[in-house]
């Protein structure tokens, strides 16, 4: 996920620009950091969330030339000082391997804890309500993350570009409506700051607004350059800011082009400024609200983790029976064990799929009950009906980047293998910052149906690995690109994960719709020397 000219990062509270190559503090000063550095700052930004190893980034920073470790870790050393990342909560070591950088929460280091960001509606597998938030059962009155869109600014001598800056605050006040996790202020709540000089903190309170967003709109020759940015309320701290510029040959399709980038974008930011602190704080309450939020931000890939993630979701299940969340959820998690070998019992997903059933029954309204359905459909080979919760899902909210990924996951299964790479692509363009750690993998997945194996292979290194049909794929493609070493290497991890592991096991726990593709999957894993 590439950064594009001119974008920029807030980090810890120092803006970085990746257009202008340089950093400053809110308040304007700038930070000082070498080219060198500041070259390997950006290609972490350009990985954000990823490991990337060492050599990858002399690779990037220094190519063709011969130089120690010595020079990388004096760039981290720098970054992290530039950074104020005295405690390497953001630019993470991994022991072996390399780097990996982590947008965090905005709240600096001396907020006050209860100024820390909002903690109600978050989650972090990226499948709330089909998305990055978790919301209410209906009629539940849990606490929901607020937002309140100011209306934006029209820059342009023209006061009849006023109607498009309207425009703009509308579609994004409406498309964020559609997120569930979200309390959204109406536009006419928010309307009564058009003009005035707003102090972010008193226009929060006064809108009962965790998150504020404001912008501008600004016509030059013919090109609109538009502005917005997303703020902590309680903190005064920006999240996110941006700038779009844009052809004016067609208004209209610019701003539905921008509208969805932007509401993409800054909820995908919502949700990673409160993240690490709800991952770090126990439960307030034994709530089923609490519980769900809870579980969702756990790491799934992590076997602690993923046990606590499983406990709460069954906790939250005997607390509240008609909240349909948790039942989804814990069916989701129920099919990631099944693929993670650690189940081979059919009653497993027996009973994830009725947890998926009764989560659509409690909330049809919410997206991730449908993609959970769907999923669980596509395991019973029942394609059509997959399909139909899965378009359920993306028309409850099209905007969310999750629901899309979800889709192209099921379009590979299907033999639409082109039209998922689409999918995946939508993902980004709807939020520039997604890249959970399941996306790579699913893309590699996609590539591999289409018998690129080299993209395959290439997207596979860059993502979660840990199932053994990710495993034996990736074994598949070192095959068929000669390299009989590493997918040696690869099948015996694989045997190493399931030991009872078969060509025939394997292609029968990947269930494609079209016979061809189990057939090219079985010599791909042949090849590589998967025992019969």
């Amino acid at each position: 996920m590439g950064l594009r000219p001119g974008q920029t990062h807030v980090i810890n509270g120092v803006i970085a620009d990746f257009g202008g190559e340089t950093l400053r503090t809110n308040s304007g000063d700038s930070v000082e950091l070498r080219p060198q550095a500041f070259a390997v700052l950006r290609h972490l930004a350009d990985h954000v969330g990823q490991v990337v190893t060492k050599s990858e980034l002399m690779r990037a920073v220094w190519p063709g030339i011969a130089v120690t470790d010595d020079s990388l870790v004096q760039c981290i050393h720098e970054i992290r000082r530039a950074l104020r990342d005295d405690e390497r909560a953001l630019l993470k070591t991994v022991p072996k391997r390399g780097y990996r950088l982590v947008l965090p929460a905005v709240a600096g280091p001396d907020t006050p804890e209860d100024q820390q960001p909002v903690e109600a509606g978050t989650v972090g597998n990226d499948h709330g309500d089909g998305s990055p938030g978790v919301a209410p059962a209906s009629g539940e009155g849990s606490p929901r993350v607020s937002i309140a869109v100011l209306p934006f600014v029209n820059m342009s001598s023209d006061p009849e570009q006023e109607y498009f800056s309207d425009g703009i605050t509308e579609d994004i006040t409406t498309d964020l409506s559609r997120w569930q996790s979200f309390a959204v202020a109406s536009r006419n709540s928010a309307s009564r700051f058009k003009g005035r000089i707003v102090d972010i903190r008193a226009a929060g309170r006064e809108l009962g607004a965790d998150f504020l967003v404001e912008g501008s709109v600004r016509r030059v020759g013919d090109r609109i350059r538009i502005t917005a940015q997303l703020i902590d309320a309680r903190t005064g701290y920006h999240v996110w800011a941006e700038r779009f510029d844009r052809s004016i040959a067609d208004l209209f399709v610019v701003q539905d082009e921008v509208v969805k980038t932007i509401v993409g974008t800054l909820v995908g930011r919502v949700y990673a400024s409160t993240a690490d602190h709800l991952r770090r704080k126990p439960p307030s309450s034994p709530a089923a609200y609490d519980l769900t939020m809870r579980g969702n931000w756990l790491a799934w890939d992590e076997p602690a983790s993923r046990v606590e993630a499983k406990r709460c979701f069954e906790q939250a299940i005997a607390l509240d029976s008609g909240y349909g969340l948790p039942h989804s959820l814990l069916a989701l998690m129920l099919v990631y064990d099944w693929h993670l070998g650690f189940s081979s019992s059919p009653e497993a997903l027996d009973r994830a799929f009725a947890l998926a059933k009764r989560g659509v029954e409690l909330a049809d309204n919410e997206g991730t009950s449908h993609v959970a359905l769907s999923f669980l459909y596509q395991e019973r080979r029942s394609f059509e009906l997959a399909l139909r919760h899965m378009e359920r899902a993306v028309e409850i909210n099209p905007a969310n980047p999750a629901t899309q990924a979800d889709f192209g996951i099921l379009l590979s299964h299907i033999g639409r293998a082109e039209e998922a790479l689409e999918r995946f692509a939508a993902a980004c363009r709807a939020d520039p910052y997604f890249g959970p750690s399941w996306y790579m993998p699913a893309v590699a997945f996609a590539e591999f149906v289409l018998r690129r194996y080299a993209d395959a292979l290439r997207n596979f290194d860059r993502g979660s690995t840990g199932t053994v049909g990710r495993l034996g794929m990736m074994a598949g493609c070192c095959a068929k690109l000669g390299l009989s070493e590493r997918a040696r290497d690869l099948v015996a991890k694989c045997l190493a994960l399931q030991p009872e592991a078969t060509i025939g096991t394997l292609v029968a726990r990947i269930v494609f719709k079209d016979a061809g593709d189990s057939a090219h999957f079985a010599e791909c894993l042949r090849l590589a020397g998967m025992p019969e």
